[in-house]
């Protein structure tokens, strides 16, 4: 077992276990933007079972907040039309787990464009709202919402003094680099019996965040629970039945709990994740030398991180004529300079082999789909001792 000697953001210990990939080069982020000379160095904290990024955007968070700094332009950041937006969703799924009281006030930890406290004014008009964002999403977000307290800047560095009866964190915890001292943070501006709501990707079911630069922390749900309480707050409600998963917390009273040790059930889901996302890589790779075989094309299914990243890790750029996906509203784009079609372009395109690079929840079901396509699907193989997807 691979020992390392960087501290953990958590709980500062100091030896951890190496996880996949061995990588340094060119890498995506969750906002489709590729950054140079990135290095991945997952690991699992031998002493609390924190799972994260020693490298990646870890140390580079003040630029990517730096409103200043030329960023290149998100490659694909759209939905089907069917599908409700994600904020609308998410207020759904808290509103399934809480009550809400007619009125109160809201704090938003990352707010973004402000999307979710539009959702939220609409259905709870009564509130007094006030939104955090560090990023260029702060312009939007400030246009035409009633906002109490508005803040452009990193939360340490937000003179936000107010007390509020909730906080609401949406997918913001993993790209935090001290998320500890951010539910702190959040503790001290909670009224007494304050609610925390978070959203935060669900690394089980997310195997392709070991690829990702700007995933600095993998969200685990026994750990994400321990964090919590050690921060100060009770665990209410929860929902993990997801790619996300859920929390309702209460500011608690009394003194902080110690954080527990639950090394060996996060290691046991980054070993899983780890072993999924190498035959994710290994099928895209069968999928190149199958296409060559029979001098077709290869296709890769899907643009999330780790389908955005194979021909990267693999060097197989030009054997990877397009990418996939089945909304229509990504068609016609394009990751990495490969474009993205639908199904139906696979022929126009020669493809005779397709990949899948998605979450192994959705493997059977898109594998079924694809097959009317006339092309052989490459759908990663587990090992006995591996995950698959009813246990991902």
């Amino acid at each position: 077992m691979a020992v390392s000697r960087d501290a953990c953001p958590v709980c500062r210990g100091t030896e951890s276990v190496k996880l996949y990939p061995d990588y340094t080069g060119r890498c995506i982020t969750t906002q489709m933007l590729y950054c140079e000379g990135i290095e991945l160095d997952n690991r699992n904290c031998a002493t609390c079972g924190f799972t994260w990024n020693a490298k990646g955007l870890r140390h580079a968070q003040e630029v990517m907040f730096d409103t200043g700094v030329q960023k290149p332009k998100p490659q694909i950041m759209s939905f089907g039309k069917d599908v409700k937006p994600l904020q609308q969703r998410t207020l759904e799924a808290f509103m399934a787990l809480h009550e809400f009281p007619e009125q109160g006030s809201l704090l938003d930890f990352g707010a973004g464009n402000g999307s979710f406290l539009r959702y939220f004014h609409q259905v709870f008009p009564a509130w007094k709202l006030s939104g955090l964002e560090p990023k260029d999403d702060f312009f939007e977000l400030t246009a035409d919402l009633p906002l109490e307290h508005a803040c452009n800047r990193p939360y340490y560095e937000c003179g936000i003094d107010g007390v509020f009866d909730m906080v609401i964190v949406m997918s913001v915890l993993e790209h935090v680099p001290d998320p500890l001292g951010a539910l702190r943070w959040i503790h001290d501006r909670l009224k007494p019996g304050g609610a925390l709501l978070m959203r935060h990707p669900n690394f089980a079911h997310l195997p392709g965040d070991l690829v990702c630069a700007d995933h600095i922390n993998k969200m685990t749900v026994p750990h994400t629970r321990q964090l919590v309480q050690h921060a100060g707050f009770e665990v209410l409600k929860e929902d993990d039945s997801s790619m996300l998963f859920y929390f309702v917390l209460q500011k608690a009273d009394g003194p902080l709990r110690p954080l527990p040790d639950c090394h060996e059930e996060t290691l046991a889901v980054a070993r899983r994740c780890e072993h999924i996302a190498e035959r994710t890589i290994a099928a895209v790779d069968q999928c190149v030398r199958s296409a060559r075989s029979r001098n077709g094309k290869a296709a890769v299914f899907g643009t999330s991180p780790i389908g955005s990243m194979a021909h990267l890790m693999l060097d197989c750029k030009d054997d990877v004529v397009c990418f996939v996906d089945e909304n229509a509203n990504t068609w016609g784009r394009d990751i990495d300079g490969i474009p993205v079609v639908g199904p139906h372009g696979m022929a126009e395109l020669g493809v005779s082999d397709l990949a899948l690079a998605i979450s192994p929840l959705y493997w059977e079901n898109v594998a079924r789909k694809m097959a009317p396509y006339g092309v052989e699907v490459h759908v990663p193989q587990l090992e006995p001792c591996g995950t698959g997807a009813d246990n991902a």
